[in-house]
């Protein structure tokens, strides 16, 4: 089981374990280390967000990466996740690591890793990669200045390749980005202005420590009074990395993940380019999307959570669309990595093309109302435990077969979250109460008499 990384990388506070000085150099000794039996001494990009520790984190990365024998590192600056994996792949880079937090606050941080093909690594890989940390000795850093390269280029080839993702001009388009003071703030708007879209801009002032401050896809408000103020054709709202993207339609509507898996599915399969009929969601899809698209005749998978493992299942299915209702979508017939600049692009598209606003296009998916909630813990004890079990079979049967119950531990944060769906919304949010109830103190018991 895996102790550092979490389902998107490693995260932390920045400049505590394991993003301390300590643990960064362990970490750039392990990666080159995990590359020595292939006969690589391997080359390196990197790139972050917005927040003011990842200047840090970067240079302490690089310290480590040069005492250990790589070949060259690269930083280009201020990039997307998606358009760091797209640079890792392009210019044949043996490692891409994204130092960002994603839709964290910026006292966190975080590190992302990539291989040669542009896929984050693998489980075994980080495994190994841990492995490797705890058993190599103690690395002493040089202290190595870092020059960062002229990055100019590298995102020009990152927005040359969004803006050929589309052969239609969005000129008739007004559209808000709220860049969320993180990676996107300067590609997305050059990316929609290039492709002649009018577009107004919120958020994109970054200090180092408004990254996801009350903007982007986990605070709508603005950018909903925005779309409405203006009256704009919609609205695209970027986490701190723009790995992602949510959507605000005309009328104030939010329109997530699930909206676009449901738009861009019909429209592929429409165009005859949904690959082997297939669209991968995840556990906490709607259970009305996998309706909806069942019922067109399109298959509907679900992953566990995590993009990197709806990436997986992509690939075992041989599907090309997949994504997270948070706003993960990976179209892999283009990227190998869910990318929000892209996504927006691709949606802007189905909007020329049909002549259809967003409104519109929801108005074939209506999803069942859908509850999250969500308990803070100390200690993550198994779910399997026979207390916790119980608990949890015992609100599965008051479901029945009219709704859906899905209880997981967090990948990145110490909480246990709880999702519920069913088309009656009193009695879902009833049960998702008492459930939180039982579990808050069946748990913190159980955490007790573990210490």
């Amino acid at each position: 089981m895996k102790k550092l990384f979490g389902t998107d990388g490693i995260r932390s506070v920045a400049g505590e374990a394991p993003l301390d000085e300590y643990t960064l150099g362990q970490i750039g000794a392990a990666l080159v280390e995990e590359w020595k039996p292939q006969g690589i001494k391997p080359r390196v990009i990197l790139g972050r967000d917005t927040r003011a520790s990842g200047d840090w984190i970067t240079a302490t990365l690089v310290r480590s990466l040069m005492a250990s024998g790589i070949e060259e590192a690269r930083d280009v600056g201020v990039i997307s996740t998606p358009g760091l994996a797209f640079l890792t792949r392009l210019r044949e880079f043996d490692l891409g690591i994204m130092v960002s937090a994603s839709h964290n606050p910026y006292q966190d941080n975080g590190i992302k890793i990539f291989g040669k093909n542009g896929f984050k690594l693998t489980d075994a890989q980080e495994l190994e990669v841990e492995r490797l940390i705890e058993e190599l000795p103690a690395q002493h850093l040089p202290e190595t200045s870092l020059s960062r390269v002229e990055s100019s280029q590298f995102v020009r080839e990152y927005v040359d390749f969004l803006k050929g993702q589309t052969d239609t001009s969005l000129r008739p388009l007004r559209i808000g980005l709220d860049v969320c003071n993180g990676s996107a703030h300067e590609i997305a708007p050059q990316v929609f202005s290039e492709l002649d879209a009018s577009i107004v801009v919120i958020n994109d002032n970054p200090n180092g420590t408004n990254i996801n401050l009350n903007c982007g896809s986990l605070h709508l408000s603005k950018l909903v009074a925005l779309v409405k103020e203006r009256e704009l054709d919609f609205g695209v709202a970027f986490d701190g990395d723009a790995d992602r993207s949510l959507f605000i339609t005309s009328s104030g509507r939010v329109f997530d993940g699930d909206f676009v898996l449901f738009v861009l599915a019909l429209h592929f399969h429409h165009h005859r380019q949904l690959n082997a009929n297939k669209v991968v969601g995840t556990i906490m899809s709607n259970y009305a999307l996998e309706q909806a698209l069942n019922q067109r005749g399109i298959e509907f998978l679900r992953a566990s959570v995590g993009d990197r493992y709806v990436l997986e299942m992509m690939t075992q299915s041989d599907a090309r669309l997949g994504g997270e209702p948070s706003g993960h979508i990976i179209l892999l017939n283009s990227h190998t990595a869910g990318d929000g600049i892209l996504t927006a692009v691709k949606l802007a598209e189905v909007v020329i093309k049909s002549g259809v606003s967003l409104d519109e296009l929801a108005e074939a998916f209506r999803p069942y109302p859908q509850v999250l909630d969500g308990l803070k813990v100390r200690k993550k004890i198994p779910l399997e435990d026979p207390a916790i079990s119980d608990v949890i079979k015992r609100a599965e049967q008051d479901f029945g077969t009219s709704g859906r119950l899905v209880i997981r531990y967090s990948g990145t944060e110490p909480l246990l979250r709880i999702m519920a769906e069913g088309p009656e919304d009193a009695r879902i949010r009833s049960i998702v109460s008492e459930l939180k109830t039982s579990l808050e103190g069946l748990i913190t018991k159980l955490t007790n008499d573990n210490c």
